[in-house]
């Protein structure tokens, strides 16, 4: 069940639009798994039964003149029920916050700067090779700013026609990002080590750090 609805407004004689979306979805019939590292391990029958809910909002328009950013907000909860317990499922991701903006520089409209942040809830898990009833414990939240600049470099619209014809290149743009400007270590899965005395102990395995990207992009006129 989905119910959903847009909302179109001007704000400084600019354009924006908000939608939202509640959903109930019933899951019936589940085959249970859980997650070692990158492994999935099924039960092998259909032995739960469960829903996902949530609703998910969105904010995008023209926050500075001939750009477009947005903001995102989520929430969901998903669960399952084995026997009489109810927990939680893999891919329960209690809220999630984005963020896309976009500027340019005054009276440099070759030039312009894209921002991007993510705020999302870290997922649950438990120690390997045991039931799903023992995941109890949850990620750390996962955040990440990224940054980025570029520069229109051949502008078809501004160069001269040739025999009533437009140049080859609508644009060429080049530039230059910074992915997880912040250094900040996320964690993408855990690996779990077992002592002599059967206690086991969760490694947490890192995502990519700080990482420079170079781009091109090249768009045709038709």
């Amino acid at each position: 069940m989905v119910l959903g609805g847009d909302y179109d407004f001007i704000v400084f004689d600019r354009p924006f639009r908000f939608t939202a979306e509640l959903y109930y979805k019933k899951l019936d019939r589940l085959i249970p798994y859980n997650l070692d590292n990158v492994r999935i391990i099924y039960y092998g029958e259909n032995c739960a039964h469960g829903y996902a809910a949530g609703l998910d909002m969105k904010l995008f328009g023209e926050f500075v003149e001939g750009t477009q950013s947005w903001l995102t907000f989520s929430i969901m909860n998903t669960r399952e029920k084995i026997g009489d317990q109810w927990l939680p499922r893999p891919s329960d991701q209690r809220f999630n916050l984005s963020l896309y903006f976009t500027d340019t520089f005054p009276r440099r409209d070759r030039w312009k700067m894209s921002l991007r942040g993510s705020l999302a809830d870290g997922l649950p898990f438990g120690p390997a090779r045991k039931g799903i009833e023992s995941r109890v414990f949850r990620a750390p939240a996962y955040k990440r700013v990224d940054i980025g600049l570029s520069y229109k470099a051949i502008d078809g619209n501004t160069r001269p026609h040739y025999y009533g014809r437009t140049t080859f290149f609508k644009d060429i743009w080049i530039g230059v990002d910074c992915f997880n400007l912040l250094g900040i270590n996320n964690v993408n899965s855990y690996y779990w080590i077992t002592e002599i005395s059967g206690a086991q102990y969760a490694i947490p395995n890192y995502l990519t750090g700080r990482q420079l990207n170079v781009r091109i992009l090249v768009n045709l006129n038709n």
